[in-house]
């Protein structure tokens, strides 16, 4: 990195021009002696495409940084010049640091503007032109040297096995994950801008295995970038952590360049259901980073040793975790290694949370003090787990608010979850907020999607990006076709949570939610934009840390997350106020609300998803024979209609309100054993229904009255 810094009283004028002229109106504050105006060349951004073998051979950027305290307001210009001619000039945008954009932060930062140079000049200056001046004037000057040899590696397996069926989650980015059989290649780009180098060529080994090296010839000539690929093979070697080395050497041998992959083996990977939920603990081979230790927890020593994950299958391929190092907070894991949060019950700022550090909320229990999760019933028909928690600030501190989350899912891969709240009247109470769990390492431009979020109705769509701004993102027509729907209309929210995830995220409520989509604003680092929206290391599985407000290089030692943006919270499917007991054993005037939605991790289409709004919004009429309505005919959380069996033959005529998707029965008293299943009067293969002796799952949309014949067996 080059770096040019004048004091501002020693450049030409430089002090009329970049404290009267430059900056606010405002009295100068006392100030450093000769503040100055860096200008640097340095690598793109980190945290900035491109990423992957695409960053060898990426040109510099120059950077501007200027003194804490003045606010420019003049053109600042970056001038390449080769062999004393000017190549090209482009103009700068000073920006202000992103803590003083949130407001979170007051202490004094400099201000940065960036551009990408356009080729590879010999020298660029920094010109500068305030309204007062008629030509701008050179401030500063830099020669541009690029490194004369780069290169960057890196390894995948034959196929994407997802994570989680290796038993693996949130693996760190540049790992290379392998099962049992698995193959890995290894892919290399190089440019070497000296002298050509005859001879080289690129060599691959497992640490545990170094004598059995692969090779691959790399012409590397002068100003060109190579690439070339080697198949690695399976590894041999005992199941656990390896390494994969990659180096580059010349004709006679010598290394020129280095890099390490690490290895995570899994020799047999667990049997994982079709469709089901299992108890098991989830492999993460990093230490668990914390405040108070510098060389962190062991992982296995994380929590009381009693305490498991929770995996929920799906045929479809989604998988759905209450993981340890997450505070069990629920997420559906996605085959591109990152997961997707609806958020919890949040009460924070509540009056009578005297004396809180940080955010009251279930994220910060990362010991488990309080949230537990269990497996209430896992059939063929239907899974249905339980998350129970209390909010806690980032000192464990609770308040006796209490909350159970429940979710019902079929192998359809649509659920329900449901959220029952307690907490101190007339506290406030937020539940939807879309949140991106990424791997360690994981820069969130490189993992995210641009246009992420759909917004549905029945009569029509909006698509956005992030960052999500109302009036300054340039999504004026999606804007306008949201705010055309009213504030009184359900959206379905489908939100793409992995450039290469294949699943999409979806919540709809039919109780209804008020518009509240405008996302975090996006992160800023010495003058570019790092992130889409909100990124936090304090969750998950790292302890101890506050909720922070700026990127940070801890990005490389534990997961973190993004925060997409809010979702109004619907009416309460039921609600309650009396003098109740809370979780500390104190009675106060409570409230209980219980909330519901539709969830699933799909690939359906948009009609798909209006489909199911509509079966959702409009339950069927049922008429019966052999059965009778239960005391509630339905139940809206659990996506069920409630029967009692009076009859070894139960015969349900469905009218769909428009159209029913997989209706679901519960049904009492039946026999356990079920003989035959139809659908107008024809014989339902296996795979069309489950049946478990209490609830029945239908794969069936049906637009007209159609019978659905249940025989049961006589009981034994």
């Amino acid at each position: 990195m080059h770096t040019s810094s004048r004091p501002l009283a020693t450049v030409i004028g430089l002090m009329a021009l970049l404290i009267s002229s430059c900056f606010s109106a405002e009295p100068p504050k006392a100030e450093p002696a000769n503040p100055v105006v860096r200008f640097t060349t340095e690598p793109g951004h980190p945290w900035t495409p491109p990423f992957g073998l695409d960053r060898v051979g990426r040109s510099l950027d120059a950077v501007v940084e200027a003194p804490d305290g003045v606010q420019p307001d003049a053109e600042y210009s970056v001038v390449g010049y080769r062999d004393g001619k000017e190549t090209g000039r482009r103009a700068v945008k000073i920006m202000d640091p992103s803590r003083k954009r949130y407001g979170w932060d007051k202490s004094k930062l400099p201000w940065f503007g960036r551009v990408t140079l356009d080729d590879w000049p010999s020298e660029i200056a920094l010109l500068v032109r305030t309204q007062a001046q008629a030509a701008a004037v050179e401030v500063a000057r830099v020669a541009v040297n690029p490194p004369m040899f780069e290169a960057e590696a890196l390894a995948r397996p034959d196929r994407v096995i997802h994570p989680v069926d290796l038993g693996t989650i949130l693996v760190p980015n540049g790992c290379l994950l392998l099962g049992g059989g698995q193959r890995a290649t290894v892919m290399v780009a190089a440019l070497n801008r000296g002298a050509g180098i005859n001879g080289a060529r690129v060599s691959a080994w497992y640490e545990s295995t170094p004598v059995e090296k692969i090779h691959a010839d790399l012409p590397l000539a002068r100003g060109n970038k190579a690439r070339t690929e080697l198949d690695i093979g399976s590894h041999a070697g005992t199941p656990g952590q390896d390494r994969l080395h990659v180096a580059i050497t010349d004709g006679d041998g010598k290394e020129l360049w280095k890099k390490v992959i690490p290895v995570m083996l899994v020799g047999k990977p667990p049997n994982v259901p079709r469709f089901g939920a299992v108890e098991t603990k989830l492999r993460y081979d990093g230490r668990i980073p914390t405040r108070l230790a510098p060389d962190g927890i062991n992982y296995d020593e994380g929590w009381d040793p009693k305490l498991n994950d929770v995996v929920v299958f799906f045929p479809n391929g989604a998988r759905f975790v209450l993981w340890r190092g997450a505070s069990y907070c629920p997420f559906w894991a996605g085959r591109s290694n990152t997961g997707l949060c609806y958020e919890w019950a949040e009460i924070n700022g509540a009056k009578h949370q005297v004396g809180r550090q940080d955010c009251v909320e279930p994220l910060q229990d990362k010991e488990l003090r309080y949230g537990r999760v269990r497996i209430v019933e896992s059939t063929p028909a239907r899974v249905h787990v339980r998350w129970d928690y209390q909010s806690c600030d980032l000192e464990y501190r609770v308040w006796g608010e209490f909350a159970s989350e429940d979710y019902y899912f079929y192998p359809d891969g649509f659920g329900t979850r449901v959220m029952t709240v307690t907490s101190r009247k007339g506290s406030p109470l937020e539940n939807q907020e879309f949140i991106i769990l990424l791997p360690q390492s994981a820069y969130p431009l490189e993992y995210l999607p641009a246009a992420a979020v759909d917004l549905l109705w029945p009569e029509g769509k909006a698509t956005f990006r992030f960052p999500c701004r109302p009036g300054i993102d340039g999504q004026e027509e999606e804007w306008a076709r949201l705010k055309a729907t009213g504030k009184e209309v359900s959206l379905l929210h489908r939100l793409r949570f992995g450039k290469d995830e294949p699943l999409a995220a979806i919540q709809y409520s039919p109780m209804g939610s008020r518009h509240d989509l405008p996302g975090y604003r996006p992160m800023y680092d010495r003058g570019i934009e790092a992130t889409q929206m909100y990124w936090g290391h304090h969750w998950p599985l790292s302890r101890g840390y506050p909720t922070g407000w700026t990127i940070s290089e801890r990005i490389h030692e534990t997961p973190g997350h993004v925060a997409a943006y809010h979702s109004g919270s619907p009416k309460p499917l039921r609600e309650h106020t009396a003098p109740m007991q809370n979780a500390l054993g104190e009675t106060h005037e409570m409230t209980r609300q219980t909330f519901f939605w539709l969830i699933g991790a799909t690939d359906a289409d948009d009609d798909g998803l209006r489909h199911w709004m509509q079966s959702i919004n409009q339950p069927p009429g049922i008429k019966l024979s052999g059965a009778r309505q239960d005391t509630e005919l339905s139940a809206p959380e659990r996506r069920a209609l409630c029967l009692v069996a009076e009859s070894g033959t139960v015969t349900i005529t469905i009218n769909p309100d428009g159209r029913c998707l997989n209706p679901v029965f519960e049904i009492r008293n039946a026999p356990k054993k079920l003989r035959r299943a139809s659908l107008a009067g024809s014989e339902l293969p296996p795979d069309r229904y489950a049946w478990d002796g209490k609830t029945f799952w239908l794969s069936a949309t049906l637009e007209q009255p159609s019978v659905l014949q249940l025989e049961f067996a006589e009981p034994e």
